[in-house]
């Protein structure tokens, strides 16, 4: 390894300016959650207000106040890290992610595929949104706890490396990694396409 290399080393996927602005390598991630947490919380109250609307009209002010301002405190927890807020986000997330899939069907039914691809596309990312808060590493930094790494003793030519989509810690033989590599957690690519063919042609 040439002189001074090890300086320049940072967790796979991360820019080395990420570190100096946030605290944990799963900030942007929780940042990123909170935002969409946020977006469907609106879809959910539009969906409340509907349904309220043509059931029991009535109580509509009553029912668009108590929904607007639950779901407001639980953003506003999840902001905070709050452990009550951590299930109850998902949660609401996962409705919304129902509601995408449901006017995705309709929109392909009638025949709007580009909203349907849309749609589609929203309830894709509100369903990674949710199974981001089953990732033993994501729980342990929203909780302030500390993340015990099996000690797995490492073969010949391994090493250990963060995915550099969900961050799962993996071992590793960088000289023989590929494009085609995924991790086992989240099925994403180890290694970019650009990446990997700039190393094949070294």
């Amino acid at each position: 390894m040439a002189s001074g290399r090890a300086d320049d080393l940072v967790i796979a996927g991360m820019r080395p300016q990420s570190f100096g602005t946030t605290g944990s390598a799963y900030d942007p991630i929780h940042r990123g959650t909170t935002f969409i947490l946020f977006i469907d919380s609106l879809i959910v109250l539009f969906v409340l207000y509907s349904i309220t609307q043509f059931v029991y009209p009535s109580l509509l002010e009553a029912v668009l106040g108590l929904s607007a301002a639950l779901l407001t405190m639980n953003w506003l927890a999840y902001r905070r890290k709050s452990s009550i807020a951590y299930w109850i986000a998902p949660c609401i997330i996962a409705l919304a992610a129902l509601f995408f899939l449901f006017e995705a069907l309709t929109m392909l039914y009638i025949g709007s595929y580009l909203w349907a691809f849309l749609m589609i596309w929203a309830c894709f990312g509100s369903v990674r949104r949710v199974t981001t808060h089953f990732h033993s590493g994501y729980r342990n930094a929203y909780h302030n706890t500390i993340e015990i790494i099996p000690d797995v003793p490492l073969e010949a030519g391994e090493m250990y490396a963060a995915c550099p989509t969900c961050l799962a810690v993996l071992a590793i033989r960088p000289a023989q990694l590929h494009s085609s590599d995924r991790c086992p957690h989240c099925q994403n690519q180890l290694v970019s396409n650009d990446l990997s063919a700039k190393y094949e042609q070294e």
